[in-house]
């Protein structure tokens, strides 16, 4: 069986350089860069977001 983790999660299990993108279809552009920013502060990492409009898709990148 094959687990399923949850956005959130995704973003915790991030080590430094590595990164994740996401559809803006699947979860809200706000949300996005709102989970980036308060679990950043949470767990005292930063992250960086970018957007690519053509693919409609976010990445996150852990950057500390």
């Amino acid at each position: 069986m094959i687990e399923r983790k949850s956005f959130r999660q995704q973003i915790i299990d991030l080590e430094e350089g590595e990164h994740i993108t996401i559809s803006v279809d699947v979860i809200g552009y706000t949300t996005i860069r709102t989970y980036a920013s308060d679990l950043g502060f949470a767990y005292n990492r930063k992250y960086s977001t970018t957007r690519n409009r053509a693919n409609r898709t976010y990445t996150i990148t852990r950057i500390q």
